[in-house]
């Protein structure tokens, strides 16, 4: 497999604020539970030990390192009837953190090196690097502009198989995985017939398992890097008008090193009318690619329709589509509430796409980036087209002490290729912070999934976790974490290899220091 580029490997997203963002996985002893930092949140505002991430709406840098030890029960995640093995684990993660924000280019360029040393008979070494980076260049002002992204971490190879949180368990079930786009495109605008945007994508995702010691360097046998070419255009009507309309054609070709090309494409034709200061109704008609038992795809050969609403004011953002595709009958939904205590966001969308589509972030062609947690993708062995419906619930309560948090995520996967069935991931997260004072806060977190599989496995992975925070000074603060760990499988498949019931303890002590102050 082909490695990432230097300059490719240059920023991620810092370790434990990155976890936290993700639905309940196997184990996450990185985790600070319930301290997802606010995007726009200032850090006088955030709890104690919540670290500031910059954004381009509020730039800055943020430089630190964090120091660990932490202890396992069951390094390699064996199963209950093996004898499991216990080891201390020393941990070390230099972090920056910085965003610009300037006349002519915008960016967020986050970059995490963390090291760890396994102790006892293991003797093990692991270097892991963990990216996030977006920038936006102005070419020619109000016109054309040159965006790029770049992305990269570790992510399960086979969901089958017992899989650990990074580095920390040598699962022997992890890979790196890279992706990086490079987007130009032409802002027109139109008067009164509207806006005019031409967009092209070039996207590449590479697989590799640099610095992941075992004895089994075969597990990415078959996986081929994949390149990405995407085409977005689209003529929008000024949104205040009484009556709006939009044109739309979204296309995409994934080519993989080996193997057959993948391809998505849709094209629209939209219509609005505006009722009032908050309605809009809303009808669209189109074609796009049908999918087909056999495997192959019959280009713009399918019509599609929808109806639907969308409607908003102050704190309200809601908006529903139904209608029918080539698969049947078709339905999208989009709700934020915005208020002084609480927040939600629910959201339902159904399309076609793959693995790779999901791992490069974004719609084809689409202009926001949409980063999923590794638990909930496909495996990175799979490689087929499937029809996605993924279901969103978050809500979050401020209190006076505290914060409340909950996440529910459901995802089926409908396979086309000789329709094989469907595979489905549903999780749930549930975390409570308490201030218990102006410097320390403790957080109860319980994290649920299971995952289905097209041959009726069943994985179920649970874990029960209590994090308590004391912050020194404003550049230092030591987090205690206390974590158990399991997961039971079921449907025959305990003669399959590698696949077992597992449970582990996890006990982690880390310091944090900010150069700087934040």
């Amino acid at each position: 497999m082909r490695t990432l580029s230097a300059p490719v490997v240059l920023s991620s997203v810092i370790l434990a604020g990155w976890l936290s963002q993700a639905p309940a996985q196997d184990v996450q002893p990185g985790l600070q539970s319930g301290q997802t930092p606010a995007a726009s949140t200032r850090a006088e505002h955030l709890p104690p030990g919540v670290i500031r991430t910059p954004t381009v709406a509020d730039p800055g840098t943020v430089v630190g390192v964090k120091l660990g030890e932490l202890y396992t029960d069951n390094l390699h995640l064996d199963s209950e009837s093996q004898a499991t093995q216990g080891s201390w684990v020393t941990t070390i993660e230099p972090f920056v953190m910085t965003a610009y924000s300037g006349p002519r280019f915008s960016g967020v360029l986050n970059y995490t090196l963390s090291g760890y040393v396994y102790a006892g008979s293991e003797s093990h070494t692991q270097v892991s690097h963990d990216l996030d980076a977006d920038g936006t260049l102005v070419v020619v002002p109000r016109h054309l502009f040159l965006a790029g992204t770049a992305t990269y971490q570790r992510a399960v190879i086979n969901h089958r198989r017992p899989s650990g949180s990074g580095a920390y368990f040598l699962d022997n079930n992890r890979a790196n995985v890279g992706t990086a786009t490079l987007s130009p495109y032409w802002v027109q605008d139109l008067g009164a017939v509207g806006t005019m945007m031409l967009r092209y994508t070039r996207g590449r995702v590479v697989y590799n398992r640099d610095g992941i010691q075992d004895a089994h360097g075969n597990l990415l046998s078959g996986v081929s890097d994949i390149s990405s070419d995407a085409v977005n255009f689209s003529i929008i009507s000024p949104r205040n008008d009484k009556w709006g309309w939009r044109l739309v054609y979204v296309g995409q070709r994934l080519k993989p090193d080996h193997g057959e090309d993948l391809k998505f494409a849709t094209a629209t034709v939209g219509v609005s009318r505006r009722l009032g200061i908050h309605l809009r109704l809303l009808a669209n008609v189109g074609r796009e690619n049908r999918y087909l038992p056999d495997g192959s795809v019959d280009e713009m050969g399918a019509d599609f329709w929808n109806v639907g609403l969308d409607w908003s004011n102050a704190r309200n953002k809601f908006k529903v589509l139904a209608g029918h595709r080539f698969y049947g009958r078709s339905v999208q939904l989009s709700w934020n509430h915005h208020a002084a205590l609480v927040n939600t966001r629910v959201s339902y969308e159904e399309r076609p796409t793959d693995l790779n589509q999901q791992l490069l972030g974004r719609n084809p062609g689409a202009t926001t980036q949409v980063r999923l947690p590794s638990s909930s993708i496909p495996s990175l062995l799979d490689r087929r087209i499937y029809l996605m419906k993924r279901a969103t619930v978050s809500a979050s309560l401020e209190m006076r002490t505290g914060r409340l948090s909950a996440t529910l995520y459901d995802e089926s996967r409908d396979y086309f290729r000789g329709n094989q069935g469907t595979e489905k991931v549903a999780n749930a997260h549930l975390s409570w912070l308490f201030e218990l004072g102006p410097f320390t806060t403790l957080t109860p977190t319980f994290g649920w999934q299971r995952y289905r599989f097209l041959d009726g496995q069943v994985n179920y992975t649970r874990y029960i976790e209590l994090a308590a925070v004391h912050q020194i000074d404003p550049d230092n603060f030591v987090s205690l974490q206390l974590r158990h760990g399991s997961r039971d499988a079921f449907a025959g498949v305990r003669g399959m290899p590698g696949t077992h019931d597992y449970r582990v303890n996890v006990i982690y002590l880390q310091w944090t220091h900010l150069f700087g102050g934040i």
